[in-house]
């Protein structure tokens, strides 16, 4: 393939297609005890975060993926006082978890402490001062380890992960066993939300994936989407619970965002709980519980 421009980005997006990105300007680059990293600036995205050469977030739209992964679980939660995330290196999560009204304190996981200061240094329009407040512990190292240490309960949990690839860490963030891990920490009326990959209805194995296994947990898991224009294709999301609440969540009464949010309201929820027909039939039809014995990464 000729390139496009001098520097981009290739991201397949199926077994037989990819999304390119031009590279305007290199920040930074390298790899870290975890993972290789780009801090680009793409053309018609401004600063990005790339990891294993896949991009995470944009200047111009980490608002929508990143409100797409909170709002929808806020509004079926029945409190958000406590609340843990995993991973969010970047710094779009984090800001907006603690704007969310009756927030007591946030636990955050993330695997690579190197990348952190990256991005605190070079995104810090991604951070604001969200870790200067006094609500927030955060803590480095594998998540499942992490999560072995933990006590008591949480009204939130969030997984802001990056892309499952093959030798990385985070397909192990998405096996039952995990998931079953999430569950025992929500307390039986917590929420638990999950970026789960590419909403592409001609290749939707690794979303399906994602939704089966964590119905195989929780008694209630929905699908949803949201259209993240740097991603190339919409992206996938489910919301996973045992409490009665979380049985319809496209119905939920959305609450008045608070000020921070940007890109979602009541109708745009709606919207991201309409999946479409052909989309609804893969995941419905596709997909298998992942394990840690077999587990799962997108294209």
């Amino acid at each position: 393939m000729t390139a496009l421009w001098p520097r981009q980005v290739v991201e397949p997006i199926s077994p037989h297609e990819a999304h390119v990105h031009e590279v305007v300007e290199v920040l930074a680059e390298g790899r870290t005890a975890v993972q290789s990293y780009e801090v680009v600036r793409l053309g018609g995205h401004g600063r990005a975060m790339v990891i294993e050469g896949r991009v995470q977030s944009t200047e111009a739209d980490e608002a929508i993926y990143h409100e797409a992964l909170v709002m929808p679980a806020h509004a079926v939660a029945p409190s958000v006082g406590r609340v843990l995330c995993l991973g969010g290196a970047n710094g779009g999560l984090l800001h907006r978890v603690l704007a969310l009204p009756g927030v007591t304190s946030v636990r955050q996981f993330d695997v690579d402490a190197e990348l952190h200061e990256r991005s605190v240094e070079l995104l810090p329009h991604m951070h604001l001062d969200a870790l200067a407040d006094p609500r927030v512990t955060l803590e480095f190292g594998h998540p499942r380890d992490l999560l072995d240490g933990l006590t008591g309960t949480f009204d939130l949990v969030l997984a802001d992960l990056p892309d499952s690839v093959p030798g990385s860490h985070v397909p192990a963030l998405f096996t039952a066993e995990f998931y079953a891990r999430i569950r025992e920490l929500l307390g039986g009326t917590g929420v638990f939300a999950t970026q789960a990959g590419p909403a592409n209805p001609l290749a939707p194995d690794f979303f399906a994936g994602v939704l089966r296994t964590a119905r195989s947990v929780f008694r209630h898991a929905t699908p949803y989407t949201s259209a993240v224009p740097s991603f190339g294709v919409p992206w996938g999301f489910v919301v996973a619970s045992d409490h009665p609440g979380a049985a319809d969540p496209g119905r939920a009464a959305v609450p008045e965002p608070p000020r921070p949010v940007t890109t979602y309201d009541a109708e745009t929820h709606r919207h991201m709980f309409a999946v479409p027909r052909l989309l609804r039939a893969g995941l419905e039809g596709g997909g298998r519980v992942i394990t840690d014995a077999d587990p799962m990464w997108q294209a």
